[in-house]
C-alpha cells in the first residue's frame, strides 16, 4: 500500500496522443488544442482540481474556452476511463488511471490518493459473487483526514472562558 504524493510527469509521447486521437474519433470526437490542454491540466496529476481550477489553467492558453467546454469535456474524458469524477460537495477530478482509494476529507476538501496491489482482486472476487459486469470502478473513502482531526490550539480567551 502507498501514499501518492509524487507529481506525475504530464508530457505524453506522440503514440500516447495518438490513443487519446483514436479514443475521441470512436465517439465521432477530435482530440483539439483545448482538449489536450484539459487532459494536461487532470491527468498524471496528484492535485485533483475542480471544473473551476482546470478552467482557470485552460484559460492561461485559451482565454475564450467556456465552462461548459470544460464540463463536457471532462465529463467525455471521464465516460472514456481516461479520469475519475470524485464525488463530494465540489465537482473535481482524479488523473491517476491506476485503481487506488481516494480518501475524502468532509472537512477541508483534501483528497488522498491509497494504492493497494489487493484493489483488483477484491473488484473481480466482489464482481464474480455478484455475477455482475464491471463498466467502471471508482473507489472512495468520505471522512475527516489527520490534519483536520488534529486538536486545536485554543487562543488564551478561550481557556479562561471568556
Amino acid at each position: 500500500m502507498s501514499l501518492n504524493k509524487e507529481p506525475v510527469q504530464s508530457v505524453r509521447p506522440a503514440a500516447a496522443w495518438a490513443d487519446l486521437r483514436r479514443l475521441l474519433a470512436a465517439r465521432g470526437g477530435r482530440l483539439t488544442p483545448q482538449r489536450i490542454a484539459i487532459y494536461e491540466a487532470v491527468v498524471g496529476r496528484t492535485t485533483h482540481p475542480s471544473v473551476e481550477m482546470v478552467c482557470d489553467e485552460v484559460r492561461r492558453r485559451f482565454p475564450s474556452v467556456s465552462p461548459a467546454t470544460v464540463y463536457a469535456t471532462l465529463d467525455l474524458f471521464a465516460d472514456l476511463g481516461l479520469i475519475q469524477q470524485i464525488s463530494g460537495p465540489v465537482r473535481r477530478y482524479d488523473g491517476q488511471a491506476a485503481r487506488h482509494v481516494n480518501l475524502v476529507c468532509q472537512r477541508c476538501g483534501r483528497v488522498i490518493d491509497v494504492h493497494d496491489p489487493r484493489l483488483r482482486s477484491l473488484e473481480r472476487t466482489v464482481a464474480a459473487r455478484a455475477r455482475f459486469h464491471v463498466k467502471a470502478v471508482r473507489f472512495e473513502l468520505h471522512g475527516i483526514c489527520p490534519r483536520c482531526r488534529r486538536p486545536r490550539p485554543r487562543g488564551p480567551e478561550m481557556r479562561r472562558g471568556a
